[in-house]
């Protein structure tokens, strides 16, 4: 973070401060991450006031307050604004326009968090990174990365989600992005926004923060161009799709997966490169076209990009394939789950090897239409390569219902150990467990990893 005194903060929190001027180097929201002589944020949330923690804040080394409540505390410095929450966006757009790094924001209903770590990955081989940590893209999480911000980094890229209108509108204008990516727009968060219109509209929320003479990239896969248009006149833009369409800067041929992950050759404004992926599945192509049209906007060479998208980490929980032995194979896709990302994962999953399992748990936020959604997953697997399914949720059982080989169970133990028994019983096996974060799908993952290491000491 960049230095900063009390009294310039309360300056840019229209605040009042109380007690001696300090310089303050880091910023606090949790108190389980005081350190000393930094600066506690006291927010105020629907389900907790962070106003209790003050004492233990204090305790625990903390040099001063932000409150939006008189505190009775003599011995430590404390700036009284308005709305804590809002103070805190204030400070992280002070710094956002201290700092000389580009920003780049990216949205949309899935792959987000993927696109950023390619893009982070690739950037870092160009100058000093910074990127959103694990999914903390809400409107408290997009501050707190933007307060990480020094003179020294060269480029933040920043996820931005929501699940109601205005949260994205209001995270892009804290960031003032220079580049901007939407995605895609699926099914998703329909309980806030109650339509894929809904979703589109609020999704577009980020070009209300872009700076002037600013990058857009847009997916030519998604189809709500046309409600954008008059958002990106007179911006740069880039446009990629998986195949050559008439307007893509760019596209893929050459298409390869495996078990390992995803080959392909890229063509973009400068020619074609050769990539390869450490990840599973078509739409891992679509965010690598889109990690690179942002990294291209930068002026990175082609050669930097395809080493950043090689050396991009996989992440847990995320189409993460761990391979027991050479025949068994269990995919961890336990992070979340909406339409498109579960369709996905039958088309990763009916190109395993062996005998192919479904596991999944319900797809949550999916508003007043949730059954239809579910009937519509059971149908697309109907069509797939899959063997079995195996569910568990109050709404999923609509998956396994429709599925030819389906069967829907009503609590985890009897779910687990009927799997147990088949993953045991197969020779050659490929199972795929996914389902939205309520779920807690990755139990049955973990599960399924004990039951095969204590099955191979046994036999070993």
């Amino acid at each position: 973070m960049i230095s900063l005194s009390l009294k310039k903060i309360a300056i840019m929190t229209n605040g009042k401060l109380y007690g001696i001027d300090l310089f303050i180097d880091t910023i606090v929201i949790d108190t389980k991450k005081i350190v000393p002589d930094c600066l506690f944020i006291a927010l105020i949330g629907k389900r907790f006031d962070a106003h209790i923690f003050i004492k233990d804040a204090i305790k625990k080394g903390c040099a001063a307050i932000i409150t939006q409540k008189n505190i009775k505390f003599s011995n430590i410095s404390y700036i009284l604004v308005e709305n804590t929450f809002i103070a805190l966006g204030q400070i992280a757009s002070c710094i956002r326009k201290i700092t000389n790094a580009k920003i780049l924001a990216i949205t949309g209903s899935c792959g987000k968090t993927s696109v950023k770590e390619m893009t982070a990955s690739i950037l870092s081989k160009n100058g000093n990174t910074i990127s959103t940590i694990d999914n903390l893209n809400n409107n408290i999480g997009v501050p707190m990365t933007l307060l990480r911000l020094t003179k020294q980094h060269h480029y933040a890229v920043i996820e931005l989600g929501a699940n109601q209108p205005g949260e994205i509108a209001y995270s892009s204008n804290i960031c003032k992005p220079e580049i901007i990516l939407i995605n895609n727009i699926y099914h998703a968060h329909l309980k806030g926004f109650k339509s894929l219109l809904g979703v589109s509209k609020a999704k577009s929320e980020i070009f209300s923060g872009i700076k002037p003479n600013g990058t857009v990239i847009i997916n030519l896969d998604s189809h709500h161009l046309s409600q954008w248009e008059k958002n990106i006149q007179n911006k740069n833009i880039l446009y990629f799709s998986i195949k050559k369409k008439k307007n893509s800067n760019f596209f893929s041929s050459n298409i390869h997966t495996n078990i390992h992950g995803t080959s392909f050759t890229m063509h973009t404004p400068l020619g074609k490169i050769n990539i390869s992926l450490p990840f599973l599945g078509y739409q891992s192509i679509s965010n690598a076209l889109a990690a690179s049209a942002l990294s291209f906007s930068l002026h990175i060479s082609l050669e930097k990009i395809k080493i950043g998208l090689l050396k991009t980490p996989i992440l847990s929980g995320r189409l993460e394939l761990i391979q027991l032995d050479k025949y068994k194979i269990l995919i961890n896709d336990t992070y979340n789950a909406n339409v498109s990302s579960m369709i996905a994962a039958i088309k990763v999953l009916e190109k395993m090897p062996g005998y192919k399992i479904l596991v999944t748990g319900d797809m949550a936020e999916l508003g007043d239409k949730s059954v239809l959604y579910h009937k519509m997953i059971g149908n697309t697997a109907n069509l797939s390569k899959i063997d079995e399914i195996f569910s568990i949720g109050s709404v999923s059982y609509e998956i396994t219902k429709l599925f030819n080989n389906g069967t829907h169970f009503l609590d985890r133990k009897t779910l687990i150990n009927h799997l147990k028994e088949i993953f045991l019983e197969k020779n050659k096996i490929s199972i795929l467990v996914k389902g939205s974060r309520n779920t807690k799908m990755e139990k049955i993952v973990e599960f399924l990893i004990k039951e095969y290491q204590k099955n191979a000491d046994i036999t070993s």
